[in-house]
């Protein structure tokens, strides 16, 4: 059963309800087991909210296991926060603040279901998670970051390591 439940909060299509919102993606880290989620911010007749496309927040893993509690203006600000701009008709452009280089466009498939594309290895992808590898001597500084998604032409996992100039 734990093996389990560790398997699924890694799984690559990690999109789910959750509260009325759908997940798009998550960021783990390697300092502890907590993650960040983003979530697609929508209302009750399933429109996105195009002033915050995204809720973002922390699922606790350790200390209060589960608990759920909002990003601090210092970590909205310098690390986990995004700016967005609506591009079309329901599809927005995503620029995540500590990690720049690679937009996240949120639209929807070919099934109606939102998806965040953005380019793996090369490969367009729907992003499922993004893991960061702080600096063993500061935890602050980032060693490598892994995005991992689905493959949007094959359907396969795909990931790539990115390593900080």
């Amino acid at each position: 059963m734990v093996f389990a439940l560790v398997l699924t909060s890694f799984m690559p299509d990690n999109t789910m309800l959750n509260d009325d919102n759908i997940r798009m993606f998550f960021i783990a880290r390697s300092k502890n087991a907590n993650l960040v989620c983003y979530d697609l911010n929508i209302d009750k007749n399933g429109k996105v909210n195009s002033e915050e496309p995204l809720k973002v927040y922390w699922i606790n893993k350790t200390d209060h296991m589960g608990e759920r509690s909002d990003l601090n203006y210092f970590q909205k600000k310098m690390a986990y926060g995004y700016n967005s701009k609506m591009t079309g008709k329901g599809i927005f452009e995503i620029s995540l603040v500590a990690f720049q280089a690679r937009k996240v466009i949120l639209e929807r498939d070919q099934k109606g279901k939102y998806r965040g594309r953005i380019v793996i290895n090369g490969k367009p992808a729907a992003l499922s998670k993004i893991f960061v590898q702080a600096k063993p001597e500061n935890s602050m500084k980032v060693s490598w970051v892994e995005l991992t998604g689905i493959g949007l032409e094959d359907g396969k996992i795909v990931t790539e390591r990115i390593i900080p100039d």
